[in-house]
């Protein structure tokens, strides 16, 4: 992230730019209702639709802190979406700034996608580290150096009827951030997600699919995937690709690869051969969860069959052989959750009774994450919001006011130990030189000992 790309260097590629044109021509409609596209760090009040025909906001009306910088030409990323990281919002002061998307559903699950992309906008050529987190559990730590835009997605289940996504600083330098994406999903969808647990992405691969150069944003979304999930190619020497150009469908709600996804796939080069998917991890304790996708390409005859059993890890296997179905998705997943290793091999091997090779269409690997940390209760938090905007408090009162204990908020005393939530114990507004009357939330905080 954010070495070299000089504006000196090639303009985009052919093969980029045909893409963007194809992609500008293929979108009649309009984004998704429940869309929320922040281009952080840009102009308050501007706009502009992205060759995905997606309507992408300033940020000003999500966060209060921060300074806005553009980047320059030279340091721009080649990407078919390069308007994306023309600008970032920088945080220099206070260790929490928190961006609050409010137009959400508690309950709904939803796909967060956050994009990085340092371009040397402080002129320091100094990539930092720090911490992002959702809500009150941090998702992960930013210490990126590669030369390519930094894209991370989570799925995860709102809580509130709000989201608030932080950029924390841990003293290792200035956080930023290039762009945040918010898209409601299918409640049916990854049922591993609840309240509780979430999903980062890890790989979400469209098997099959030539790549687009060394572009992370390039693949297939939104409206190919109604909820803009990003599905990368990936190829590898020792399969065999091969597609058809009819639609597959998908009569499976928990598992909606889309069909442009599934119309192409791989065999092994051999077709004796198994098939083989592989990926190394360096936390030995994260536990995975796989999806593969499966779909037949090819109309068969009586004379063919196509079947395999499919192993993920220590010998977990599916429990019955796979026989993909003409035109039409099939979804498995290991009996559990992968753990406890440092690479994983998912090997598709075909039956004795079949006479053609295995075949995957798609695959995805997700970390699944267990919130730890138990956010202040509700009433609490809604109380001392109506407080702030009452008397139009500027201090930096952000994101959760009690939790993590580190980042709690200013003037605050919080109680960790008498019910399953954090309540607000007392407040000090002494030093806002307050006037008027008093604020009728403030009778909300009923575990309150002191003003």
């Amino acid at each position: 992230m954010g070495e070299g790309c000089a504006a000196d260097k090639r303009e985009m590629t052919l093969v980029q730019s045909c893409l963007a044109i194809l992609l500008t021509l293929a979108v009649p409609v309009h984004a998704q209702p429940g869309f929320i596209s922040i281009n952080c760090g840009m102009a308050e009040d501007s706009t502009y639709i992205d060759i995905i025909n997606t309507t992408y906001h300033s940020d000003a009306k999500y966060i209060e802190t921060g300074v806005n910088y553009n980047l320059s030409k030279a340091f721009l990323p080649d990407t078919i979406f390069q308007q994306l990281y023309s600008n970032v919002r920088s945080f220099p002061s206070g260790s929490r700034n928190c961006y609050n998307l409010s137009e959400i559903t508690k309950g709904t699950k939803y796909l967060l996608r956050v994009h990085l992309w340092y371009g040397n906008y402080d002129g320091r050529n100094s990539i930092p580290q720090f911490d992002i987190y959702v809500g009150v559990n941090r998702w992960m730590i930013i210490n990126d150096r590669s030369s390519v835009p930094f894209v991370r997605e989570i799925i995860l289940m709102a809580k509130r009827n709000y989201m608030s996504v932080c950029l924390v600083n841990t003293g290792l330098g200035t956080p930023f951030i290039s762009a945040l994406e918010l898209r409601p999903l299918n409640n049916s969808m990854y049922k591993v997600v609840n309240e509780t647990h979430s999903l980062t992405r890890w790989d979400q691969y469209d098997l099959g699919r030539p790549r687009y150069n060394n572009d992370v944003n390039a693949g297939i979304r939104y409206p190919d995937d109604p909820y803009d999930l990003l599905w990368r190619p990936f190829d590898d020497i020792n399969w065999s690709p091969f597609n058809t150009s009819s639609t597959v469908t998908n009569p499976n709600v928990e598992f909606q690869p889309p069909s442009k996804v599934m119309m192409t796939a791989v065999r092994p080069t051999a077709e004796s051969d198994a098939l083989y998917y592989d990926w190394t991890v360096d936390d030995l304790s994260l536990q995975l969860q796989v999806y593969m996708h499966f779909a037949e390409l090819e109309q068969l005859n009586t004379s063919q069959s196509r079947e395999f059993t499919v192993c993920c890890g220590d010998n977990l296997c599916y429990n019955s052989t796979i026989r993909p179905l003409y035109l039409v998705t099939t979804t498995v997943e290991p009996p559990q959750p992968l753990t406890g290793q440092s690479r994983y091999v998912c090997t598709f091997k075909q039956a004795s009774k079949s006479n053609l090779p295995p075949i995957v269409n798609a695959v995805e690997v997700f970390v699944i994450r267990q919130y730890k940390e138990i956010p202040t209760r509700d009433q609490d938090v809604e109380a001392i919001l109506d407080i702030k905007s009452t008397y139009q408090l500027k201090r930096n009162w952000v994101g959760d006011p009690c939790v993590p204990k580190s980042y709690s908020w200013e003037g605050l005393a919080c109680n960790y130990a008498l019910s399953d939530f954090p309540t607000i114990l007392s407040l000090n507004l002494s030093s806002f030189g307050l006037k008027g009357e008093i604020a009728a939330s403030l009778a909300n905080l009923i575990s309150i000992q002191s003003l």
